[in-house]
């Protein structure tokens, strides 16, 4: 017969050149389900097996990783979509963490109606940049996968920065990637408990979603890149401080310039 994949004619079940199997027919529900089963339970490069491995030895994984063991490893970018794909779905049954728009609206009405507030001009413009923030947090609140991957290469930047001048040389910027990829794996599913948690308890759970960012994102970056570059777990730690505060740094000055461009377009467009 003829491989389907590479065209190679044999005999027998799988072909010799690329190792497909022979009777490849169409994709149906049984196949679907069969495979998603087999990519959780399955210890060759399985899904369970990389989260077991993420939460109980990240560093050692990470490392087994680098040095070549991969196949029985779930790849970073596969988990890292696995897990905003799982945030999304629980996402969809839940409540998102967004301001309350009437308590919103209704400060800004106060502030509209308030004498003392200022004058015409500055009071409109301020009501502008007050809806404009709060759109602005809405649309991170809903589309935190999206926020998340574009600003990832940032975290990127900001541990290869941090990690010292050694390890630089030592590792490329692909290596440094991999566990940054790992660590924001931890990260999302993180959010996706607190994610759970929200229909039984809005205020813990906003309150938790709140400090994901220095109480997961340090922890994890210290899990996986400890083994790595070869620190001590303070050290790690600190480093992996660093490594937050720069983060959120650059995204300030994103921030920043975003507000500029917007206040010189409204400038422009109300004379």
């Amino acid at each position: 017969m003829k491989c389907l994949n590479c065209g190679n004619e044999f005999e027998g079940n799988f072909c010799p050149e690329c190792g497909q199997k022979a009777d490849m027919g169409r994709f149906t529900m049984k196949f679907i389900f069969e495979n998603l089963a087999a990519a959780i339970v399955s210890r060759d490069g399985s899904i369970w097996f990389t989260l077991k491995n993420l939460f109980t030895r990240p560093g050692s994984m990470i490392v087994d990783m680098l040095g070549g063991k991969r196949k029985k490893y779930f790849s970073p970018f596969p988990m890292l979509f696995f897990a905003l794909t799982l945030y999304i779905v629980i996402t969809s049954f839940t409540s998102g963490f967004v301001l309350n728009d009437a308590f919103d609206e209704l400060m800004i009405t106060d502030m509209e109606q308030d004498p003392e507030f200022g004058e015409e001009a500055h009071k409109e413009a301020t009501m502008a940049f007050m809806r404009l923030f709060q759109q602005g947090v809405a649309f991170f609140s809903n589309h935190y996968t999206l926020c998340y991957l574009l600003t990832l290469p940032l975290l990127v930047v900001a541990a290869r920065a941090c990690f010292g001048k050694s390890n630089r040389k030592r590792y490329y910027w692909a290596e440094y990637i991999i566990a940054v990829v790992y660590a924001s794996v931890i990260v999302v599913l993180f959010r996706c408990l607190v994610k759970l948690v929200y229909p039984f308890a809005p205020d813990l759970s906003m309150t938790i979603g709140f400090l994901v960012a220095p109480l997961v994102i340090i922890p994890a970056l210290t899990a996986c890149f400890r083994k790595m570059l070869g620190f001590n777990v303070a050290k790690t730690a600190w480093r992996s401080t660093l490594t937050f505060i720069l983060y959120y740094q650059m995204l300030g000055v994103l921030v920043l310039i975003g507000i500029v461009v917007l206040a010189i377009i409204y400038v422009h467009k109300n004379g």
